[in-house]
């Protein structure tokens, strides 16, 4: 009587467990994981990306959008005046800042979504193209260029004015990058050639620019390429050997024409020569004191009233210290800052070591910049007039500064490439069985996902519970359990499916009773053969085996 209430719970067990497969089975697949949930492989996503590559890229599109805005809005209140005065409307600088804005973004789309323009593209193809291009603006600079100040860096196309040198800054950037793989990565050149490759591709460029002159995007060009090299694995002597050839260049280029001298004293004393060298240093300091803590607003500047010459060009910093104060100013470094920083972080992340240099070396050039810029109003260095990218106003800048963006943004889409282990991954597929019991998927197959895990997990709560009572009480699971329908293990044979052992969910289901073994061929020693089955062939034997007790 208790064996068979025992016998009786099990069944009735089983059958809710069958009935609770059947339903895990015939539940739809598992969606998709939001930026809140984790991938397969553990991974959190954002958008079906891995957050440690979509995280940084959106801190830095953030970053770069609140820049530009910002960058609109301050060219306007710093022009408004000039432009009202020279062009009849004071949306003048404004039109042409957003137009220039409108073509960099163009440029960041195409960049990220062309496939001519992957990385694998600049590497390959496009090296080559652009430094002939780029050669062929600078030598046509010398030849019909326009100057202003007593530089010559513009060529004028009529409708607009591009200045060569700007567009040098991410060819040099790519180049660099090449060439860095090639010899401490890939080891596809000597030294022999990735020295020509240095002096050909970056120093006569380099060359050019310095001729026309511009000392202050050669200083940025050579000191981003310099610390490139450096993070590719520049040894050590190498490094000391540059540093000596920089210090004695930048003397020699210093001493060598009376302005740049003239610049150095005015970053040491401004005001020893307030209304000559220094008018300009010391109207940026009066500007950024008269800001005080919170500044007096937008738009409430007073410099900007023909008082602080390029107020909407190189001295835009001071305008942003007058109107916005102490505390606006350290925000905006802050948010420059974390754009810089998610750009390192883009890098890091790549898989790509010509990617990751090109991440590098985009964002060095760009905080090379702003920093040049910044010292360079605040009077710790000389001011080389270059512009704070994409806050200056500037055709040339500010589509220089897009473009080193787009690159950066085009490394943190490819670094999202399909890999090969996830090609293996994605050869495998999920056995998803029909009504009917057929397989729903072809080629090599794995079980996985709830079918198989809430069998056995509810084989083993079905089967816990009762205690074993000999082979009568597993032959009753056994039977039960190779009825649980279609969705159970036990079905073999059916068409267009596969045939599979029943190894049912409890491991001891999976043990052979005594009259379950395979038939033997005992012989007796009466000249006898008795086919027998069971384990070692002795089904009328009174001792029990080891499974038995």
């Amino acid at each position: 009587m208790a064996r068979d209430t025992r016998n009786n719970q099990d069944a009735r067990m089983d059958a809710r467990a069958g009935e609770g497969v059947r339903g895990r089975v015939e539940r739809p697949r598992r969606r998709r994981a939001t930026e809140f949930e984790h991938s397969s492989m553990g991974e959190r996503l954002i958008a079906g990306v891995p957050a440690r590559i979509m995280a940084p890229r959106l801190v830095f599109i953030v970053c770069l959008a609140a820049l530009c805005s910002f960058g609109l809005l301050m060219v306007y209140s710093a022009s408004s005046v000039e432009a009202l005065q020279e062009a009849g409307s004071s949306t003048y600088f404004l039109v042409r800042q957003l137009i220039n804005m409108a073509i960099g973004l163009a440029f960041i789309l195409i960049m990220c979504i062309a496939p001519a323009f992957s990385l694998e593209s600049y590497r390959y193809f496009w090296t080559k193209p652009f430094w002939v291009i780029i050669m062929g603006l600078l030598v046509l600079v010398k030849v019909i260029g326009a100057g202003s100040g007593g530089a010559v860096r513009w060529i004028d196309l009529g409708f607009t004015t591009i200045q060569p040198s700007e567009f040098a800054k991410p060819v040099a950037i790519i180049i660099a990058a090449r060439l860095a793989v090639d010899y401490f990565i890939d080891r596809e050149i000597d030294s022999q050639k990735f020295i020509k490759g240095l002096v050909l591709g970056i120093g006569l460029p380099l060359a050019l620019v310095f001729v026309q002159p511009d000392m202050g995007s050669t200083l940025i060009i050579a000191v981003a390429v310099f610390f490139m090299l450096v993070l590719s694995g520049l040894p050590g002597r190498y490094i000391v050997y540059i540093l000596g050839v920089f210090a004695v260049a930048g003397t020699a280029a210093l001493v060598a024409q009376p302005y740049r001298i003239a610049r150095l004293m005015v970053a040491i004393d401004p005001w020893k020569d307030p209304y000559g060298d220094g008018y300009q240093a010391t109207l940026a300091i009066m500007a950024f004191a008269s800001g005080g803590l919170f500044g007096r607003g937008i738009g409430g500047s007073t410099m900007k009233y023909n008082y602080l010459p390029e107020a909407h060009n190189d001295y835009i910093l001071a305008i942003i210290g007058e109107e916005l104060g102490l505390v606006g100013t350290v925000i905006f470094f802050a948010v420059f800052i974390a754009l810089l920083v998610s750009a390192f972080r883009i890098g890091t992340r790549c898989p790509n070591r010509f990617g990751r240099l090109i991440a590098y070396g985009s964002s060095l050039m760009l905080g090379i910049q702003f920093f040049v810029n910044v010292m360079g109003i605040l009077g710790v260095t000389p001011m080389t007039g270059k512009p704070i990218p994409f806050i200056s106003y500037g055709g040339s800048s500010v589509l220089t500064s897009m473009i080193m963006a787009g690159l950066i943004l085009r490394v943190s889409i490819e670094s999202n490439q399909t890999t090969i282990h996830d090609v293996r991954r994605q050869s495998l597929s999920v056995v998803d069985r029909d009504r009917g019991g057929r397989a729903t998927s072809s080629g090599f197959s794995v079980l996985t996902g709830g079918s198989a895990r809430g069998e056995s997990s509810r084989g083993r709560s079905s089967q816990s519970g009762s205690p074993r009572q000999g082979g009568s009480t597993r032959g009753a699971r056994s039977s039960s359990t190779s009825s649980r329908g279609p969705a159970g293990y036990g079905r073999t044979g059916i068409s267009g499916g596969y045939d599979r052992v029943n190894l049912n969910g409890d491991p001891s289901d999976r043990l052979r009773s005594r009259d379950s073994g395979p038939r033997v061929n005992r012989y007796d020693g009466s000249g006898r053969r008795d086919n027998h089955g069971g384990r070692g062939g002795y089904s009328n034997s009174t001792r029990r085996g080891r499974y038995d007790r």
